[in-house]
């Protein structure tokens, strides 16, 4: 094809030397339906009619599943905004009120805590696998806990005992027999609780974890250096 070619060249219609030389009518050509019909019949071979006849008669819809795209994470429409800890705090959400730090109030708990760690430790305490035991223990639920404490680098914290009612990453909070709430730090502290005849020594400098977090940990031997 030579000189200049434009868009309207290419969409013109037929000559009529075409159309006399592929015998194709004038009057079908300007109707598209007609026109693909006596196209097709004509140069379609003749055993292939049937199926030619069934592809022009049949109306074919053509579905298309159009895919979404997948955002990266977790999609923000219907997930709750989480509060931030300066924010718990300002609301006060994990303070226990003052008419309800009372050390008879959790004698229940305690109970309820033996139960718990007699069935939690049941399988060790039959085995006497003191590593066994001891790694399981490392991930017991200590809410409900007597906790006393043995030594500490301060002196006002030691001898001090009661029931744990709340366990931070460096605190532990129990309530005395004196009806009062002490928040003792884990750092530079011994701590001692009992259960069926075992008495067991928590070292708080290797226990700054919460409690939700340190069920899912795996804890690694250590050399403790006495306080």
């Amino acid at each position: 094809m030579s000189g200049n070619v434009t868009a309207s060249d290419f969409y013109r219609g037929l000559s009529q030397n075409i159309r006399l030389d592929h015998d194709v009518d004038i009057q079908e050509a300007e109707k598209p339906k007609k026109f693909v019909r006596s196209f097709m019949t004509q140069y379609v071979p003749q055993k292939c009619h049937p199926i030619l006849e069934e592809v022009l008669t049949t109306t074919r819809v053509a579905v298309d599943v159009t895919r979404t795209s997948k955002r990266k994470g977790k999609s923000s429409k219907g997930r709750q905004k989480r509060l931030s800890s300066k924010q718990r705090k300002a609301l006060k959400l994990f303070d226990i009120p003052k008419e309800q730090q009372r050390y008879d109030m959790y004698i229940p708990l305690h109970q309820l805590w033996l139960d718990y760690i007699k069935e939690y430790m049941q399988t060790h305490l039959v085995k006497q696998d003191m590593k066994q035991f001891e790694a399981k223990l490392l991930k017991a639920d200590l809410h409900g806990c007597i906790l006393t404490v043995t030594k500490s680098k301060c002196p006002s914290y030691i001898g001090l005992s009661g029931i744990l009612l709340q366990e931070t990453r460096h605190l532990f909070k129990i309530v005395t027999k004196e009806d009062k709430l002490k928040s003792i730090p884990k750092g530079n502290s011994v701590f001692t609780y009992e259960f069926c005849g075992h008495v067991v020594d928590i070292f708080g400098n290797q226990f700054k974890q919460k409690s939700s977090q340190r069920s899912a940990r795996r804890f690694k031997t250590k050399p403790t250096i006495d306080l």
